[in-house]
């Protein structure tokens, strides 16, 4: 396969990140990945069950209220208490399980790649063998990070969502009951309001999809453009002393500041992108527990549902629109995900290149060592070829 050529960088999938990065359970780390995963998996479900108490608490406090029962709302305020204690302390350890499974798993790829990187000299193979791979130390170092950690969140977030999902979809059609529309004979709609729930999350998601689409190329570009800069200034600093003695510091800095003024051009399509999103996403958080209050309002005026049940349903509306929305509330850092993922699966695709070149390098960079203005690093990468050559054949 050729080495990739910087067109084509944009073209890598990020899918192949997941083969490169399953190995941590498999592999020595498995029984920390699993024990980590596991407690993580347990405290998402006793989060879920914590909620729906908090949930059904509403419907027993407001009733307290409703009825002026003084008893019941003091009983409210100390099971709220200790509700309250619950939720924090869950939240707290799910924090700690869910960093020490991404400290954990950073370490370990990075620790793998470290070694790819300096197995069978890469390191000095590369810039010959892969140019259009910028700074593979950076991507060691930042990209493996930006990689891993949001993956644990997203896991962690999507099995929350899922289960939060479920429950309060439960609640929405017990407690929310049946609603009957005027007209002629009249029209019940049972679990009215899981109906309400999904109508809404459908307007708002797919509002947010379409407006938010081109953020995830603008996102690509600028980490791209942020990694040319980076990349180009590396190569001032290692070269300093060549272009110093061209005098070519002016050609230089007018290329880096190009480089700058690129990254600018990329933050302000993203500033204006996330502009736009901010006023759908802010309209949404205002609107997100009003919607269930106005579309259980004519049967409390009715007096067919109580101040308790309605305020139990609101809550679990806006509990269930978070479910459902949990895609495009992440919607910018699974584009700073894949981004970061395509750079880690280039830099590997970039070791196969390395390994893959030898034998043209042999002939181009071994033939060319004598000629003038000979990169000091391809001169390196063609001694090293040739060395690994020698030490590879049959000996007698």
């Amino acid at each position: 396969m050729p080495p990739l050529q910087d067109q084509d960088a944009d073209r890598i999938s990020p899918i192949p990140f997941f083969a490169l990065a399953r190995g941590f359970w498999s592999g020595r780390a498995a029984v920390v990945a699993w024990t980590l995963s596991g407690a993580l998996l347990t405290l998402v479900v006793v989060n879920v069950a914590v909620q729906v108490m908090i949930n059904r608490w509403n419907a027993s406090f407001f009733t307290a209220l409703e009825q002026r029962n003084a008893d019941g709302v003091i009983a409210g305020i100390g099971q709220l208490a200790l509700l309250a204690l619950a939720a924090a302390l869950v939240a707290a350890l799910t924090i700690w399980s869910r960093m020490r499974l991404q400290i954990a798993w950073r370490g370990w790829l990075s620790e793998k790649l470290i070694r790819l990187w300096l197995d069978r000299r890469r390191f000095l193979l590369m810039p010959a063998a892969a140019p259009h791979v910028d700074a593979p130390e950076f991507r060691i170092a930042h990209d493996v990070q930006v990689a891993v950690e949001p993956l644990v969140e997203f896991a962690v977030g999507l099995a929350n969502a899922l289960l939060s999902a479920a429950a309060f979809i439960t609640i929405l059609w017990v407690v929310g009951g049946t609603i009957t529309l005027p007209g002629p004979g009249g029209i019940a709609i049972p679990g009215f309001m899981v109906w309400v729930a999904v109508i809404y999350a459908l307007l708002t998601s797919g509002t947010i999809a379409i407006l938010g689409r081109p953020l995830i190329r603008a996102i690509e570009r600028k980490n791209a453009a942020e990694a040319a800069l980076r990349g180009d200034m590396v190569k001032v600093r290692e070269g300093a002393a060549a272009i110093a003695g061209k005098r070519e510091e002016d050609a230089k800095a007018g290329a880096l500041v190009g480089r700058m003024g690129g990254v600018v051009t990329t933050w302000n399509a993203i500033a204006a992108q996330l502009g736009r999103l901010t006023i759908l996403i802010n309209a949404n958080v205002t609107l997100m527990p009003i919607v269930p209050l106005i579309a259980c309002a004519p049967l409390y005026l009715a007096g067919t549902m109580a101040l308790g049940p309605m305020m139990q349903i609101a809550a679990a509306f806006v509990q269930a629109q978070f479910a459902f929305n949990w895609f495009f509330d992440n919607f910018i850092r699974i584009a700073d995900w894949s981004a970061s993922a395509r750079r880690v699966v280039g830099l590997t695709g970039a070791f196969g290149d390395s390994d893959r070149s030898e034998e043209q390098l042999v002939v181009t960079l071994t033939a060319a060592s004598g000629a003038a203005g000979l990169r000091t690093a391809e001169a390196a990468a063609a001694a090293v070829v040739v060395q690994r050559r020698e030490a590879d054949r049959p000996q007698g």
